[in-house]
C-alpha cells in the first residue's frame, strides 16, 4: 500500500439523514474516490507498457512524451515500465506500507494527468462511467494533489530551483494547510528527498532509486 498525505484506502461514509440513502463523497463539490481515481492511473500505464512491449513499437519515444511529459524526462519505456511496475504493485499490496520518492510521485502525477485529460474530454455519459460519484462534473485537480500529494515540488523549473538558497528550497516542503476543512493534514516535516534535485534536473534514476521504500509500521497510525 501507498503512503499518500491522507489515506486513500479509507474513504468515510457520511449519512445524509439516519436511516437515508449513503454517500461516498461531497454532492455539492464531489471529488474523485482517491483510491479509485489512482488505480485507473496506474491500471492505464500498466496497460500501455505491456502494448509496447508486445508490439516493441518504433514511436515508442514519441509515444511516452506525450502520455509523460514530465516523467519522459527521467528514462527511457524501460525505466518508465519498472515504475509503473513498482507502484502498481505496491498500491495493491496488502500487507506492506510504502513511500515514494520525487521519481515515483512524478510518474503517478502523469498518469493521473491523463486520467483527468481523458475526463475532461468526455461528455457526460462517458464521465459517467469513468467516476460515478463525480456526477459527470468538472474535476479539481489541483484540489486533490492538494489534499493527497505531500507537494509537487518535483514540477518546478529547473532554472527557478538551481537558483534557490537551502533554505528557500526547505520552504518548498511545507504542506499546504487547509485549516479546519482538512484538520487530518499531517504537516510535512521531513528532510529533502535526495531524489528531488536529480527528477527536477532530469537525471535518469539508479536502481535504488526505483525501488519503493518500504514501512514498518502504518503510516496513519498514531503512537
Amino acid at each position: 500500500m501507498l503512503e499518500f498525505k491522507k489515506n486513500i484506502y479509507f474513504n468515510p461514509i457520511h449519512l445524509k439523514t439516519p436511516g437515508g440513502l449513503q454517500q461516498l463523497r461531497d454532492v455539492e463539490d464531489p471529488s474523485p474516490i482517491p483510491f479509485n481515481f489512482i488505480h485507473r492511473a496506474l491500471s492505464n500505464a500498466q496497460n500501455l507498457f505491456q502494448e509496447i512491449k508486445a508490439m516493441k513499437d518504433r514511436e515508442t519515444s514519441d509515444r511516452l512524451g506525450i502520455l509523460f511529459p514530465h516523467a519522459s524526462r527521467l528514462g527511457d519505456a524501460a525505466i518508465l515500465g519498472d515504475l509503473s511496475y513498482r507502484l502498481f504493485t505496491g498500491m495493491t499490496h496488502p500487507q506492506h506500507w510504502f513511500t515514494m520518492n520525487c521519481y515515483h510521485q512524478c510518474f503517478l502525477y502523469d498518469c493521473l494527468l491523463d486520467v483527468v485529460e481523458d475526463y475532461s474530454y468526455n461528455d457526460e455519459a462517458e464521465r459517467r462511467e469513468l467516476f460515478p460519484e463525480m456526477d459527470g462534473r468538472e474535476m479539481d485537480f489541483n484540489r486533490f494533489l492538494l489534499e493527497y500529494f505531500f507537494n509537487t515540488t518535483f514540477l518546478i523549473a529547473p532554472e527557478r530551483f538551481n537558483r534557490m538558497t537551502a533554505e528557500e528550497k526547505k520552504q518548498l516542503l511545507r504542506s499546504p494547510d487547509f485549516g479546519d476543512d482538512f484538520p487530518q493534514l499531517k504537516q510535512f516535516s521531513e528532510p529533502e528527498d535526495p531524489t528531488l534535485d536529480k527528477v527536477i534536473n532530469s537525471i535518469a534514476p539508479s536502481p535504488e532509486d526505483i525501488k519503493l521504500k518500504p514501512l514498518e509500521h502504518n503510516p496513519y497510525i498514531t503512537v
